[in-house]
C-alpha cells in the first residue's frame, strides 16, 4: 500500500491523509493501523503491511470503525439522569455543570465521610498507558480513593505462572516456525487473536503436530493431529498426568532439569498417584488418549503451548498455570526460541509506568480494592461507598453475580458517572454521562501482550462532537477539585515522552521520531530463552521451581497439584445433582468483552447471543435447537436462544460472547449466574467455575420494564 503519512498528524489531526494509529482494545494482536482521513472525517482503517505481526490485515470489527464513530447511537455531549436508574433516561446538560455536579457530590463526600467512600472502576476498554492506566490513577491517587486491583482477566494465571518462572515472560509467540509439536490448550486463538494463526500456519507448513485441548471445540479443532475436551476445571489433572508419564518413564530431558530447575524429586513424589487411569476419572480423558499426549510430548522437540485465559479463570486457575508451566522445563523447551509456554497477560512487557500513576500524590496510605468484588462493596453498609465512578469499563454487563451488582448500582444515594462513548448497560444506572472518545481523538503509547511493539497512536480526527478523552475528563476534575499539581497540566505527548524517558532496557532504541516516522518500534526485549542462555531466571533459587519456598511462604501448596474446582461433582456433590451442567462463557468472533456486540448486523453469522448445548444433554430436556431456554442456578437467570450441537462436550453448555441486556428477551445476560467468588492465587476470576441447569421456556412474553434488583 502506498500512502502519504502525516508526520506532523501527531500534533494536529489533519484533513487530509494517513495517520499512525493502534487498535487500543484488550486483544493480544494490538493492530498496528492506517487511518485515513477526508475532509476531516475518518473513513477507512486497514492494517498497517509494514508490522511483522498485523501485516495489512485486521478484523471485521474494528475496520467498521467508521461506521461505529459516526453512529446515531454514539455520545455526543453531557447527559444528566431524569428517570430510574436503570431506565437510561437522561437529558443533556453543559460539561460546565457536569463538573460541577460531579464535583460538589465528591467534595460533600469527602468532608462528611472520606476519599475512601469514593470508587473509581475501569477495565480495558483501552489499553493506552495514558488515558488506560496513568490519566485515571494519577487523578484518584491524589483524591485518596481506594486503588482498583484488576484481576478479572489474567491474575491468577499470572501469579502461579511467576511462582514457577519468576517472570511473567514466556515464549515470544511469533518465533514458533520451528517447533515439532504445537498444543493450544484452552484459547481460541482464531477468535481472540487471530494474527496468531499467520505464525501457526507457518509451523503447521513446516510440518508441526497440532494438539487442541478445550472442552469446547474450537475453528481448528477439526484439522488437530489431537483434539481433547477436558472436563471444566481439570486442566492441572491432565498436566500431573503427562508429567506422570514423562518422569516414570525416564522421558525427561536430565541435563536441563538438573542444569534450570529445583524440586524434581519432590515433583516425582507429588505426581506419582496422577496416573493416566486416575486422571481419566477427573478429566473424562481415555486413558490411552493422556498416553499418546505425554509421549508426543516428551518425544515431539521442541515444542510450544499456548495456554489461553479460560483455563485459569477457574477457582483452582492458579494452580493449574502453576502445574501446566512445569512441562516445558522437564522437556528442555525452554532452551529454544520460540518454544515452551506463552500465556497472555498484560505483564508480560516489563516496562513499570508506576512511577507516573501519582502514588507520591495520595493524602493516605493506598488501599485495593479486588475489582470482582464490586458488587459486594456497593451492597455493604460498612464500607460506606457513595458514589462510583467508571470509565473503560462496563461492569453491568462484564463482572459476576449480576443480580447483587445492580443491586447496588440501583441504590438511590450512591452518586454514579460513568464516562462513555455509548450508552451501555453500566450507564443506564449513572446519574451523570459524559461522552467518550475513542483513540481515533487523541494520543496514546502502547504496549502489547503478545508482541514486542511498542506502538505510538496519533489522533486521525477531532473529537466528535463533545466528546472528551480520560485524560482531559481527569484533568477537567482535577481543576474543579483544587489539584494544583504541575501533573494536571500535561498533555499526551508530555506523558507519551515521559514513558519513553523511563530507565529500562526495554526500552533502548525506542525513539520519538521513529515512533512518529512508522507507528511502532520493537522493544529491545527477548522470550524466555534468553534466560536459558543466562543461567538464570528471577526465582530465589534462580532456576525454574517445581518446588516453589515462596508458594509455601504465602500459604500455598509448593508443589503444583490439582484442586477440584469448587463447584464440581468432587467438591459440591449435592449442588452437582442440583445443576449437574458446567456452563463456559466462550468467546466469539462477533465481539470483544462487551465491545461490539450492540453493533451485530443482523445477517451476520452470530447475530444474537445463542447457548451451545449437547445433544446428548438438550434431548431429556426436550430441548431443540433455536428453541428458548432458561439458564439458571441460585444466583440468578438468564433467557437465551439454544443452538444444539456436538461443539460441545456432553456436560457442558457455552454461551457465545458477551451481549447487552436489550440483547437478552429478559434483558438478562449469562454473567447473572456467574459465581463473584475470587480464585485459589492471585485474587483472580473464577467465572467459569459455574454450575447450572437448563430448562425450556415456554414463555415467550417478557416485561420490558426497569428490573428491580432490590
Amino acid at each position: 500500500m502506498n500512502v502519504k503519512l502525516q508526520k506532523s498528524a501527531c500534533f494536529k489531526p489533519p484533513a487530509y491523509g494517513v495517520v499512525h494509529s493502534v487498535c487500543p482494545h484488550d486483544c493480544p494482536d494490538s493492530c498496528s493501523l492506517l487511518s485515513r482521513v477526508e475532509d476531516g472525517k475518518l473513513i477507512k482503517v486497514d492494517g498497517n503491511p509494514e508490522h511483522p505481526v498485523t501485516q495489512g490485515f485486521i478484523c471485521r470489527k474494528f475496520a467498521a470503525s467508521p461506521t461505529r464513530i459516526y453512529g446515531s447511537d454514539r455520545l455526543q455531549y453531557p447527559m444528566k439522569r431524569i428517570g430510574l436508574k436503570g431506565e437510561g433516561e437522561f437529558e443533556q446538560i453543559s460539561w460546565d455543570e457536569a463538573i460541577e455536579t460531579i464535583t460538589q457530590h465528591w467534595q460533600t463526600i469527602i468532608d462528611e465521610d472520606s476519599p475512601a467512600s469514593i470508587l473509581p472502576f475501569f477495565g480495558s476498554g483501552t489499553e493506552g498507558l495514558v488515558n488506560g492506566r496513568i490519566a485515571g490513577k494519577r487523578f484518584f491517587n491524589r483524591m485518596g480513593s481506594l486503588q482498583l486491583d484488576r484481576t478479572i482477566c489474567t491474575k491468577a494465571g499470572r501469579t502461579g505462572f511467576r511462582y514457577t518462572m519468576g517472570t511473567s515472560m514466556g515464549a515470544d509467540p511469533r518465533a514458533i516456525s520451528d517447533n515439532k509439536l504445537i498444543i493450544a490448550w484452552g484459547t481460541n486463538a482464531t477468535s481472540t487473536n487471530i494474527h496468531h494463526q499467520i505464525f501457526l500456519k507457518e509451523a503447521l507448513k513446516q510440518g508441526a503436530k497440532y494438539v487442541v485441548i478445550n472442552p469446547v471445540k474450537i475453528k481448528g479443532a477439526e484439522s488437530a493431529d489431537v483434539f481433547l475436551q477436558p472436563r471444566p476445571g481439570s486442566d492441572a489433572a491432565l498436566a500431573l498426568a503427562m508429567m506422570h508419564i514423562i518422569i516414570m518413564e525416564g522421558l525427561y530431558d536430565k541435563e536441563f532439569v538438573k542444569l534450570h530447575t529445583l524440586g524434581l524429586d519432590d515433583l516425582k513424589l507429588r505426581v506419582n498417584k496422577y496416573t493416566p487411569e486416575y486422571v481419566e476419572t477427573l478429566t473424562d480423558i481415555p486413558t490411552e488418549d493422556i498416553r499418546k499426549l505425554a509421549h508426543m510430548y516428551a518425544d515431539l522437540k521442541p515444542s510450544f503451548i499456548y495456554v489461553g485465559p479460560g483455563c485459569q479463570r477457574h477457582s483452582n486457575g492458579g494452580m493449574t498455570l502453576r502445574t501446566i508451566a512445569c512441562l516445558p522445563a522437564l522437556v528442555g523447551a525452554w532452551a529454544h526460541k520460540g518454544s515452551g509456554l506463552y500465556f497472555p497477560t498484560s505483564t508480560i512487557f516489563p516496562v513499570d509506568v508506576s512511577s507516573l500513576e501519582g502514588n507520591e500524590l495520595r493524602p493516605n496510605p493506598p488501599v485495593k480494592y479486588n475489582m470482582i468484588n464490586l458488587g459486594r462493596l456497593l451492597n455493604d453498609e460498612k464500607a460506606r461507598i457513595r458514589s462510583l465512578y467508571v470509565f473503560n469499563g462496563n461492569p453491568a454487563a462484564v463482572m459476576f453475580n449480576q443480580n447483587n451488582l445492580r443491586k447496588g448500582l440501583q441504590r438511590d444515594n450512591l452518586f454514579t458517572v460513568v464516562h462513555e462513548q455509548y450508552l451501555t448497560d453500566t450507564a443506564r444506572y449513572a446519574d451523570i454521562v459524559l461522552p467518550a472518545t475513542t483513540q481515533f481523538e487523541y494520543a496514546d503509547l502502547f504496549f502489547s501482550y503478545y508482541h514486542f511493539s511498542v506502538q505510538l497512536n496519533c489522533p486521525a480526527i477531532e473529537p466528535h462532537g463533545q466528546c472528551r478523552s480520560n485524560l482531559d475528563t481527569f484533568n477537567l476534575l482535577a481543576d474543579a477539585m483544587g489539584f494544583r499539581d504541575e501533573c494536571f497540566q500535561q498533555s499526551s505527548w508530555d506523558i507519551i515522552q515521559d514513558i519513553l524517558e523511563l530507565d529500562h532496557p526495554a526500552l533502548a532504541g525506542v525513539t520519538f521520531d521513529e515512533l512518529i516516522e512508522q507507528g511502532w518500534c520493537e522493544a529491545n526485549l527477548e522470550g524466555a530463552h534468553s534466560l536459558v542462555e543466562k543461567s538464570y531466571f528471577p526465582t530465589p533459587s534462580g532456576r525454574i521451581e517445581f518446588y516453589s519456598k515462596c508458594m509455601q511462604e504465602d500459604g500455598f501448596d509448593p508443589l503444583p497439584d490439582y484442586i477440584p474446582p469448587k463447584e464440581s461433582k468432587e467438591a459440591t456433590p449435592d449442588l452437582f445433582d442440583k445443576y449437574p451442567l458446567f456452563f463456559l462463557t466462550a468467546s466469539d468472533q462477533s465481539s470483544l468483552n462487551s465491545n461490539y456486540a450492540q453493533h451485530v448486523k443482523r445477517n451476520s453469522r452470530c447475530n444474537k447471543p445463542r447457548l451451545i448445548i449437547h445433544p446428548a444433554d438438550a434431548a431429556p430436556r426436550a430441548i431443540t435447537d433455536g428453541a428458548l431456554v432458561r439458564i439458571f442456578n441460585d444466583r440468578g437467570d438468564c433467557h437465551i436462544q439454544a443452538e444444539v450441537s456436538e461443539t460441545v462436550k456432553q456436560g457442558v453448555v457455552a454461551s457465545s460472547g458477551l451481549w447487552w441486556g436489550f440483547q437478552y428477551p429478559d434483558g438478562r445476560n449469562p454473567n447473572h449466574t456467574t459465581p463473584d467468588f475470587t480464585g485459589d492465587i492471585g485474587g483472580g476470576s473464577a467465572f467459569n467455575t459455574n454450575l447450572v441447569e437448563i430448562e425450556l421456556c415456554l414463555e415467550t412474553n417478557f416485561k420490558s420494564e426497569r428490573v428491580s434488583y432490590g
